[in-house]
């Protein structure tokens, strides 16, 4: 029959295993969520898209509508020309005449900037929604896996938790007392392994008597930072 010192190793491996096991299952909601949130984003680029692509066409519609004005107030304007036979008159609306024709010129360049603006967005379209579905296919492959997964975490955690149980029952009753109170106070802390007669977790070397209890399988408690010891090759 295995001594205390086995009995705390196996004890330490299964508390380990079922540390990560309850590490991973404590994550997995965040990756669900990451996943989750990494479709969103692809949608608002997506839909952030669509509105400056609308906002654009709206802009360049009103920036046309204000060049067919000033194109008739130009008109208007030189058909007005004729009549006047004042020179200070005819300057004077010339002078307004040239005060248009340079709104319409900034006008012009603005629309053509909108123009370019949007045929560069209207080409980035396809690679946004290739984008979203892409995310949706991602994640839609993640959540199919993501319970069975979870559920199998679970089940390996609660199958550990029984092996872990099955061993501590076999701790005599003296040392299952100082064991329930080290691990209370330390959980998977509580233990450390020995090679060289030295602690893994404080790096304090053990006595030779202490080390000499340990090949022989009894319960030893580190002196210098309170873990239960094992050695490897126990």
């Amino acid at each position: 029959m295995a001594g205390p010192a086995a009995i705390i190793r196996e004890i330490h491996r299964l508390r380990s295993h079922a540390h990560d096991l309850q590490t991973r299952i404590d994550f997995a909601p965040k990756q669900l969520k990451a996943q989750q949130n990494a479709v969103a984003r692809r949608e608002e680029e997506l839909k952030e898209a669509h509105e400056a692509v609308k906002k654009l066409k709206v802009s360049i519609h009103e920036h046309e509508v204000s060049v067919k004005s000033a194109d008739q107030q130009i008109k208007r304007y030189e058909q007005q020309l004729n009549d006047i036979t004042s020179k200070k008159e005819y300057d004077a609306l010339k002078a307004e005449i040239t005060a248009v024709k340079d709104k319409l010129g900034a006008i012009q360049d603005e629309t053509l900037t909108a123009m370019g603006e949007l045929e560069e967005r209207t080409a980035q379209m396809p690679t946004l929604e290739a984008a979203v579905k892409q995310a949706k296919a991602d994640f839609a492959t993640f959540e199919r896996d993501y319970q069975s997964q979870l559920d199998s975490w679970v089940q390996q955690r609660d199958a550990v938790a029984k092996q872990i149980a099955a061993e501590e029952a076999k701790l005599p009753a003296d040392v299952r007392l100082v064991y329930d109170r080290a691990v209370k106070a330390m959980g998977a802390d509580a233990f450390a392994s020995v090679q060289n007669r030295i602690c893994s977790a404080c790096h304090t070397e053990i006595t030779a008597q202490l080390g000499h209890n340990l090949q022989m399988q009894q319960f030893v408690m580190c002196r210098s930072c309170g873990r239960m010891l094992y050695t490897k090759d126990v």
